[in-house]
């Protein structure tokens, strides 16, 4: 259960609970108005009633009455005569009215000498008058209004709806800042650097408007690192350019000049200088791909693609064994140059790693509302603990990343950023046969960072 619902489950529980309470507390309060029976010092009023009555009979009744109105405060006594009219002629509420009407007998009569419970106390004078003691609250209050018909069920769910409509309104209140966070916690995690919690967040004057601004200011330092860090390695691969231009001139013209004997040593220079400009270019590509702004994709026929990539590579490596069927897919949104940098990148990968061992497998295929591509190969494989680092820029794992392969750990950061812009992922297991198995997945109707806006 997340932390929504919790707080919605115990908030709405407590306030319904209170709320149930209350209301109960005010239906024992209320009942009290229309008990005859709990009124302070009732035997006392009554007894002396009873006195005047012997004595002076009901003129005596009528002005005793009169000298007391209220046996207690926000009371008032009425005494009845045996046609329910009170001796002072003050009007009988009417729901008093009703409870002083006789009711017909709804089944067989009982015994003759039942009587039926009474409502008030009867006094009976010396001419054998009856009288009845009615003890009125001299005014309507809020708790008078709960004995009314069907205002205790009425309060009751007006009771629960309110706890549940105050519940939902305090967990959204509480969760929904967290919830944001942590989504803005993942974009960051996954490279999306501009990620902020924003407002209304961020400008709440309690904790979590702390939290949220100090998240933001914690963004932006870090976008502004790496952003930093990007500018230096593009700049400074930009600046090695030109030297090693000037070295392969250079090179260029000391092979025509030297002897036989120092050409294995010029030729081995220029490897080496062959390495370093790929290396430098493959730095300003990673770079580009993480600083470049948002541009427009456009549909790319992936099988077409990869059949592509896959040619090349039985071109350059003839003696290699890539097994690979065609597979009509729909188009995906994209850029054709990156998506296809990323997938030689790990075609290219397999083929340093498998060293013969078997043939490397392409598959394409559909799942969902994804589309993906699979390299495996049947080289050493990667520890498992260090699969998600094959994709961090100069990484190298212990035994399938050493020195002795061409390549400077680059490819597969490349493959990964690429991934992220179009809104995709790479991810790499070890095969259960040995081995390597890459995938990389692409959404088909949803763009990724650098879908155009508006």
């Amino acid at each position: 259960m997340n932390l929504f619902w919790k707080l919605f489950v115990v908030f709405g529980i407590a306030m319904a609970l209170t709320l149930v309470g209350a209301v109960f507390v005010g239906f024992r309060l209320a009942s009290l108005a229309f008990d005859q029976l709990n009124i302070e010092n009732r035997e006392e009023i009554i007894a002396q009633a009873a006195g005047v009555l012997n004595e002076q009979g009901e003129p005596g009744l009528q002005a005793w009455l009169r000298a007391r109105p209220s046996p207690a405060p926000g009371l008032m006594l009425m005494v009845l005569n045996e046609r329910n009219e009170d001796l002072l002629g003050r009007e009988v509420p009417s729901r008093f009215e009703r409870l002083l009407r006789p009711r017909p007998s709804r089944g067989p009569r009982g015994p003759s000498n039942l009587r039926p419970p009474q409502l008030t106390s009867n006094l009976v004078g010396a001419d054998g008058q009856e009288y009845r003691f009615l003890f009125v609250r001299t005014r309507m209050t809020v708790l008078g209004v709960l004995t009314w018909p069907a205002t205790q069920l009425a309060v009751l769910t007006l009771a629960v709806l309110a706890a549940a409509a105050t519940a939902l309104l305090l967990a959204r209140y509480l969760s929904s800042p967290i919830v944001r966070l942590q989504r803005a916690s993942r974009a960051l995690a996954a490279g999306a650097l501009e990620t902020r919690v924003g407002a209304p967040f961020n400008r709440r004057k309690d904790e979590v408007g702390t939290l949220a601004r100090d998240f933001d200011t914690m963004a932006e330092r870090i976008q502004a690192l790496v952003t930093d860090k990007e500018t230096l390695l593009r700049d400074v691969s930009h600046e090695l350019r030109s030297p090693l231009a000037r070295i392969g001139v250079a090179l260029a013209l000391a092979q025509r000049k030297a002897g036989e004997g120092s050409q294995a040593d010029l030729l081995r220079i220029e490897q080496e200088a062959a390495r370093l400009d790929e290396l430098v270019g493959q730095i300003m590509t990673l770079a580009r791909l993480r600083t470049q702004a948002a541009q427009r994709f456009e549909p790319v026929e992936l099988d077409e693609l990869v059949t592509e990539v896959v040619e090349n590579a039985r071109f350059e490596h003839p003696q290699a064994r890539i097994d690979y069927t065609p597979a009509k897919l729909p188009a995906v949104p994209g850029e054709a140059m990156e998506l296809r940098s990323a997938i030689e990148n790990v075609l290219r990968n397999a083929l340093a790693h498998s060293d013969g061992a078997g043939p490397i497998g392409v598959s394409l295929k559909a799942a969902g509302r994804t589309v993906e591509i699979a390299v495996e190969d049947r080289g050493p494989g990667v520890p498992a603990e260090e699969l998600e680092r094959i994709f961090e820029p100069f990484y190298r794992a212990d035994k399938s990343r050493d020195h002795s392969h061409d390549g400077q750990g680059i490819g597969l950061a490349i493959t990964a950023r690429v991934m992220e812009r179009h809104g995709g992922q790479a991810y790499a297991r070890n095969r259960p046969g040995g081995g390597l198995e890459v995938t990389l997945t692409l959404p088909v109707n949803s763009r990724g960072e650098s879908a155009p806006r508006g």
